[in-house]
């Protein structure tokens, strides 16, 4: 057999098989495009050419996903020169079957959770979703009905597909037996390799270029979604789990000199004690903090929102003190509750609320009012397993930790007791508390799956957020009024502040101010009625709330040193927002916002490239001390 016969024989016997099998994954890769695209149709609307060039935008992804998912396959293909008998070969083509159905199965699996999750999340499926595995039942509770039938019918429509493409188009993809003698097909095996391995190697990379190809080479629109249409799916989801479970972070927070970064962060805090307004009428008042689950200033009328949707939250405006330019530091509520309580910032990718050893060298609230008397409670109508947060309040302190487990209420949906349940609860072991008492409740109504016992909102139609948000103010206005009747409300402070934000039907966009603009109130009668119905408009997040209200009891603050007092008019507002993959630095000229392993502004309202990077530095400056400083806790 001439060289040239040899050459036809790899041609035909192993690289056609590779060959096809490329074209089943491109064409499943289409399909799970398609699906995607189907479910968010109204998304794309004036953006619907564009769609069609993801096909385009998307491919040299496309390719690297392919060659991460089937390398096993090319060497065991490889391998298949080495026999001749039908029954050696017969068991590689059985492993090959079986390994390309577990990856078609598992793709399918993630596609499918990456549409449920985008309508919550407005983000590509990430490393996100391992927060949610630490307690899987979540999962399955916070999933409305709708998104079950959604999930399973993408799933078998996608494993259908497949099915046909894999068995049928191709009718059934085989390695053949190769027959020739010995050095033969050592010799086509040889050919074979050098022709396969660095076309797998460019195909990783996504091409020739110096650097490998990365979720920023499928970006071509200025609308979000469409780029998250062309980003392949399992090229994501692999990418983003390598980083999450094998990648060294200070590979990504080492930009500025560490000395430079300290300087930059003392002047972010720079501040003159002497300058604090005093806003309590009394020194040690009882305090309840009220976490509001995901609440959105879009749906807030005093914070810019529409109108008749929170309309008891915007009479409470009137009463007390709104502070209307907080933002959340991150996207979660673990995340959130170490902001509020421990005015610890969150740095991008690490939930420490999962870490006990280090949520214990974190000062709280609890445990330095606990120093004054006060006794402490928190309570939450879901599982505080959630995201480890019940252990997290557990190292902070609280007395006493309440969940649904604990409780015997009705109404309960799938997540939990609902806030119709819980404040009436709560009214009454406010009741019993021995004074002074720092009481908290997490609410959970606005949370899907929305289930809570109510009907849809009278417009926007039927939004089940909106409807929720309508349905939660109402039990915080019904609260409120209750609280009032007690006899030492005058010796009362209430704080009312978001966990975080959420992707809504105003907002859509995860990466600009609004999806991290959250309400901040006080009220009580505890606050002096010059501050009743005044309105701050300093930018803080809600990480600023432990120093400003520990400067307030007149307690030392400086184991806060990543929190602000909002209440000081020399304190200098700006505030972090942080996710998984992003940093983001907002202040009086605008936000921008930056992802990380794609080394790319992502978005910016800032006007001049001056002011852009001017930002970017200080959130460099703030994201680099932080991860220091969490290395040592």
């Amino acid at each position: 057999m001439s060289l040239k016969d040899v050459y036809f024989c790899v041609v035909k016997a192993q690289l056609l098989f590779v060959g096809k099998l490329f074209l089943t994954f491109l064409l499943f890769f289409q399909f799970q495009r398609l699906l995607f695209f189907f479910h968010f149709a109204g998304d794309f609307s004036g953006h619907y050419s564009e769609s069609l060039s993801t096909l385009f935008h998307g491919f040299r992804l496309d390719v690297s996903a392919f060659c991460y998912l089937s390398g096993l396959i090319f060497l065991t293909a490889g391998a298949g020169f080495l026999f001749t008998g039908g029954k050696a070969l017969d068991r590689l083509n059985k492993f090959i079957a079986f390994y390309c159905w577990t990856i078609f199965v598992v793709s399918a699996l993630v596609m499918a959770a990456e549409i449920v999750t985008y309508t919550e999340w407005k983000s590509k499926l990430s490393s996100k979703i391992f927060i949610h595995f630490t307690t899987p039942s979540e999962i399955f509770r916070t999933a409305s009905t709708g998104n079950t039938f959604w999930f399973f019918l993408y799933l078998l429509l996608q494993l259908v597909f497949v099915y046909f493409i894999y068995n049928k188009m191709f009718g059934r993809l085989r390695l053949k037996v190769t027959n020739t003698n010995v050095w033969k097909r050592f010799l086509a095996l040889g050919i074979y390799l050098i022709i396969g391995i660095p076309l797998y190697i460019l195909g990783i990379r996504g091409g020739v270029q110096a650097i490998p190809v990365s979720a920023t080479d499928g970006y071509f629109s200025n609308k979000q979604i469409v780029n998250d249409l062309s980003v392949n799916c399992e090229w994501n989801f692999l990418n983003t789990c390598y980083l999450y479970l094998g990648s060294d972070l200070d590979q990504y927070f080492h930009r500025l000199d560490p000395a430079e970064a300290e300087s930059i962060v003392q002047e972010l805090f720079a501040t003159d004690s002497s300058q604090t307004e005093t806003i309590l009428s009394c020194r040690n008042p009882n305090i309840i903090l009220i976490t509001l689950e995901g609440w959105s200033t879009q749906m807030i009328e005093p914070l810019g929102g529409k109108p008749g949707i929170t309309p008891n939250f915007n009479n409470l405006c009137k009463d007390g003190l709104l502070f209307t330019k907080i933002y959340a530091r991150s996207g979660t509520s673990e995340t959130g509750h170490s902001a509020i309580i421990s005015g610890y910032p969150a740095v991008p990718g690490i939930s420490i609320s999962t870490e006990s050893a280090k949520c214990r060298n974190l000062p709280s609230l609890a445990k330095d009012l606990d120093k004054l008397g006060y006794t402490s409670s928190y309570a939450f109508g879901g599982s505080l397993s959630y995201g480890n947060i019940g252990g997290y309040l557990r190292d902070a302190g609280f007395d006493k930790l309440t969940d649904e487990n604990d409780l015997d209420l009705q109404p309960k949906g799938k997540l939990g007791i609902h806030d119709e349940a819980m404040f009436p609860w709560l009214l009454g072991e406010i009741k019993a508390a021995k004074r002074p008492y720092f009481y908290g409740l997490f609410t959970q109504s606005t949370h899907p799956p929305y289930d809570m016992p109510a009907p849809p909102f009278d417009g926007y139609n039927g939004d089940p957020f909106v409807s929720s948000m309508n349905y939660a103010d109402k039990q915080v206005g019904q609260f409120i009024n209750e609280l009032r009747s007690l006899p030492d409300y005058e010796n009362t402070l209430v704080v009312l502040v978001a966990d975080h934000s959420r992707a809504n039907c105003f907002n859509d966009d995860v990466f600009n101010e609004g999806f991290y603009h959250i309400p901040l109130l006080l009220l009580g009668g505890a606050l002096k009625p010059e501050y009743q119905g005044k309105q701050i408009d300093k930018i803080g997040s809600q990480s600023d709330l432990a120093k400003t209200l520990l400067i307030q009891l007149g307690i030392n603050p400086e184991k806060y040193h990543w929190s602000k007092d909002l209440l000081n008019s020399g304190t200098t507002g700006w505030a972090l927002c942080t996710s998984t993959k992003t940093y983001g630095f907002i202040d009086q000229n605008g936000m921008t916002n930056y992802l990380i392993i794609e080394d790319k502004i992502v978005y910016s309202s800032h006007l001049t490239e001056k002011e852009k990077q001017a930002a970017l530095k200080k959130c460099r400056a703030l994201v680099e001390s932080m991860y220091g400083e969490y290395k040592e806790l």
